[in-house]
């Protein structure tokens, strides 16, 4: 019951925020901070090198402001992007398609996020067993987190066998934890 009133008000959160973000805006968020990110490590060496010579701060800080300074910037582009194609799309009369696609999106990413706290909840021995019983939903969200984390391992190799290796750890700890 506790895990099913939780995952609804994560997908009453979800329709809200997709309702109002819309699926333009989100993916470019979500683009816009891995981008924004990898931009920042990349380019936040050679920002603070100009920077060096151009404004009276001390060098220890510089790399810092760098990559604040680049992330900010590319972050801001990418955003500045999305609400240019979502006034088109709004303008081509598809703002409802945008906003329903944001609803599924967000509800998704709500899904796979509680698909992952309840892993992690179930392993660490916080939900009760007649929680996980009496609920209707656990068995509908559980798969989610580690179904998407398996498919993005076979793009990305660092996530591939992700909560497999998981699994294992937590199933190790007794065996690893001295009887008292």
């Amino acid at each position: 019951m506790l895990i099913d009133l939780v995952y609804a008000i994560l997908i009453v959160l979800a329709v809200i925020k997709g309702y109002q973000k819309g699926f333009v805006i989100a993916v470019f968020s979500i683009l816009g901070f891995i981008i924004g990110l990898a931009a920042a490590l990349k380019l936040s060496t050679a920002v603070a090198a100009w920077l060096a010579g151009s404004v009276n701060v001390s060098a220890r800080w510089l790399p810092l402001i760098a990559f604040i300074g680049v992330f900010l910037a590319v972050v801001i582009l990418v955003r500045l992007g999305a609400n240019l194609i979502e006034k088109t799309l709004q303008l081509a009369l598809l703002g409802w398609a945008n906003r329903i696609a944001g609803i599924i999106l967000y509800a998704a990413l709500y899904t796979i996020i509680g698909s992952i706290v309840l892993f992690y909840a179930e392993k660490l021995q916080l939900l009760q067993p007649g929680a996980i019983k009496a609920s209707i939903t656990y068995p509908f969200v559980k798969p989610w987190g580690p179904a998407v984390m398996d498919n993005i391992g076979k793009l990305i190799p660092w996530f591939k066998d992700m909560f497999a290796e998981l699994e294992d750890f937590f199933n190790a700890i007794p065996n690893k934890i001295p009887a008292q």
